[in-house]
């Protein structure tokens, strides 16, 4: 909708021209090389547990595999707003697009668990600067609808991505868990779009000097919202632990072999990416508090019936309802902070939000372990469900008392009061 009057989400970020086709496939690539990194191994995990632990910090060191692929992003996400300040796009695009194919495929040779771990940490970090820079692109080139749709397609794509790898992962790896290392050799489509991406339209100082409306580190902190980090840290882990222990539990329930778990994962990612892609047209009627609270309520009924569940249908099930709830926790994050700041601001603030998105992995795991062995891996699904329902409930509270949940244009309870007088 517009008016006479503008607002900061619908004008466009300063220097905003648009997006290209190059950056267009950046966008979408980058959210699927982030999403590749996470979920490609996902499937054989129980099966390197089998072969290469030795013992229960090894299993530990297996579950991180995945965890420490989100540390790493953590680290990736931080600096990318750094390296973006002193770095030509498209260099840095490339530069990180062919470390990780190295890295990712590191698995098919390496022999030792402490090295393809570290393999996954490098792959991880390369994986965040493509992401970041994607996301940046989408807050300082597009405002207001366009901003949420193309935020939207983003996610969409990453979860497109896990649905058309996840089934692959799932088939090679029942041939052998080092196969599905293989699958991060897709990144090498991304470098044709780096060589076409037009290099500006985000904010840089020229070399040397600052620029005018470059940010100081005082007015940054003065107007980044700071309670999305903790909220950014918890969604991440509502997001990354069920898929990451729904593997054991389903293998607990006499499904066990990668194929078939596989199936699963793509099932839940198939609802998350279906989620994603409405995303732009949900924001039409929903405020961000309001699609954060569907989305908490779906994800945790959704842990819920998977976690109590006595058999591997139920568990299937939850995990189905909860792939329906997830879609929209990063869309949804990153567009707040779209809206909230401006665009010489986005890449640090992006960057920033996706780092303690992407920490939670490693710490929720480090949390999670202990819990799964006194209890199963079914308490880990139980204890998210605990923390999407707290979630749900501190959103709703908080925004009853401005009615932030209503559809906006709708007219709130004041305005009523004012028509009357």
């Amino acid at each position: 909708m517009s008016s006479g009057t503008s607002s900061d989400t619908d004008v466009p970020a300063a220097g905003s021209t648009g997006l290209d086709l190059g950056s267009r496939m950046v966008i979408i690539l980058g959210g699927a090389l982030a999403s590749l990194a996470m979920v490609s191994i996902s499937s054989v995990l129980p099966a390197m547990d089998t072969t290469l632990s030795r013992g229960p910090g090894d299993s530990l060191l297996i579950k991180q595999l995945i965890g420490g692929v989100g540390l790493a992003m953590m680290i990736g996400s931080l600096l990318t707003g750094f390296l973006l300040d002193r770095v030509p796009l498209r260099r840095l695009l490339f530069t990180a697009a062919l470390v990780y194919v190295v890295t990712g495929t590191a698995g098919l040779y390496l022999t030792d668990l402490r090295a393809i771990l570290a393999s996954r940490m490098i792959l991880g970090f390369a994986a965040a600067v493509i992401q970041i820079t994607a996301l940046t692109l989408v807050n300082t080139r597009l405002a207001g609808a366009a901003r949420a749709h193309w935020m939207g397609l983003h996610i969409s794509a990453a979860m497109i991505c896990t649905i058309a790898v996840q089934p692959i992962a799932g088939f090679i790896g029942d041939y052998g868990w080092r196969w599905p290392f293989a699958l991060h050799a897709l990144a090498l489509l991304i470098l044709p779009a780096v060589l076409t991406i037009r290099s500006g339209g985000i904010s840089r100082p020229a070399p040397g000097r600052r620029a005018e409306n470059a940010p100081d580190r005082k007015t940054f902190w003065a107007t980044f919202p700071l309670h999305y980090l903790p909220l950014a840290i918890l969604i991440g882990s509502i997001v990354f632990i069920p898929a990451i222990y729904a593997p054991f539990l389903l293998r607990e329930k006499g499904l066990a072999n990668p194929s078939s778990i596989a199936l699963v994962l793509t099932a839940d990612s198939i609802a998350g990416a279906l989620v994603a892609s409405q995303y732009g047209r949900a924001r039409q009627y929903l405020t961000r508090h309001g699609a954060f609270a569907v989305s908490f309520a779906i994800a945790a009924a959704g842990t819920l019936v998977a976690a109590l569940s006595p058999g591997a249908i139920g568990v299937i099930v939850g995990m189905l309802i909860y792939g329906f709830g997830v879609g929209w926790f990063v869309p949804n994050l990153m567009t707040a902070i779209g809206e909230k700041l401006g665009a010489e601001r986005q890449a640090h603030a992006v960057g920033l939000v996706k780092a303690a998105h992407f920490t939670s992995a490693g710490i929720a795991v480090a949390i999670m372990e202990p819990i799964s062995r006194l209890y199963g891996p079914q308490a880990t699904l139980l204890v998210m469900c605990a923390v999407s329902t707290t979630l749900l409930c501190t959103i709703v509270l908080r925004s009853l008392a401005g009615n932030a949940l209503r559809t906006p244009g709708a007219p709130q309870a004041s305005d009523l009061a004012r028509q009357r007088a």
